[in-house]
């Protein structure tokens, strides 16, 4: 009896990289077909490198989704960009990710030169392409494939969608052979208590305008269920009273806001009721505190 091969499957971790607002927490729902990433327009909405899973047939892809690199101007700035130098350290591919309808900067090429420098495969990837004109676009993409850094070149459209699939594939192609790291139906290694402070702090970003967003962080003291809900009691910290004034709003109408908000998103991603509630405590200069970037994640606690 001829005996049956099993089939050869690819597993690998492949992380997303850029500037802040290229759109690579959009590339990574739109290639995963999920929103576990947090979305805003303001810029670094991305705190902590974020795993989703893809499972495909034959393939795992495991994208990572890091903050924007940027400059580091304050001890949460540098854990920002700490994140990112991690991931690429540890990663299978990095997926390079730039918008071609804004300027060049020196952290576009910092970036670029140190993905290079890990010695991983490097996809580059043009999003935003249907903003530019066709002969533009395809000019730019022929420069790009010139670079022999790069092990290919794609112009995409995160928002429609459009060659993600062409991506995917790639993706696949420099992956290492080996079984699933993960089972077919997870889509996160990262815990449901973590998305729930990342879907809280969503909806800060989506009410709130100015440096108050970006003062923010979200720790969560309870989640647990009872009588058939999950119970979340989370702290949302700032840095001053006049933040937290702001926060609350008058007669407490944006703690409202923001709450009504992110339930209803926990609700959708637990697939449970939830009952939510949220505090607001002054945590000072915790930006630049070592010891609060700890507490509250991001920075390693040992």
């Amino acid at each position: 009896m001829e005996r049956v091969r099993p089939p050869i499957t690819k597993a690998g971790f492949a992380a997303i990289v850029g500037l802040p607002n290229v759109g690579k927490s959009t590339l990574v729902n739109r290639l995963t077909d999920t929103k576990l990433s947090i979305v805003s327009p303001k810029a670094q909405t991305t705190r902590n490198t974020v795993s989703v899973i893809l499972t495909l047939p034959n393939a795992q892809i495991i994208f990572q989704d890091t903050p924007g690199f940027h400059e580091a101007t304050t001890a949460l700035n540098q854990a920002f960009v700490e994140s990112v130098l991690r991931t690429i350290k540890m990663t299978d591919i990095v997926v390079f990710v730039i918008d071609p309808t804004t300027k060049k900067s020196n952290h576009g090429e910092e970036i670029e030169r140190l993905a290079v420098q890990s010695g991983k495969p490097i996809i580059l990837v043009i999003n935003k392409i249907d903003a530019l004109d066709k002969k533009v676009a395809e000019d730019l993409v022929s420069k790009r494939l010139s670079n022999k850094r790069f092990s290919s070149v794609l112009g995409i459209s995160a928002l429609t969608g459009y060659n993600c699939d062409l991506l995917i594939n790639e993706v696949i192609k420099l992956l290492p052979k080996g079984p699933y790291l993960f089972g077919e139906d997870d889509l996160s290694d990262m815990p449901e208590r973590f998305f729930a402070t990342e879907l809280i702090r969503e909806q800060i970003l989506n009410l709130l305008v100015q440096e108050v967003p970006h003062k923010t962080a979200v720790t969560i003291e309870t989640f647990k269920e009872i009588e058939n809900r999950v119970l979340i009691q989370a702290n949302i910290h700032v840095e001053r009273d006049s933040q937290k004034k702001i926060l609350i709003g008058k007669g407490g109408n944006m703690i409202k806001n923001i709450g009504t908000a992110a339930r209803q998103r926990i609700e959708e991603f637990l697939e449970r009721s939830v009952r939510l509630e949220l505090f607001v405590k002054v945590s000072p200069n915790w930006t630049r505190s070592t010891n609060k970037l700890k507490e509250f994640g991001y920075l390693d606690s040992r």
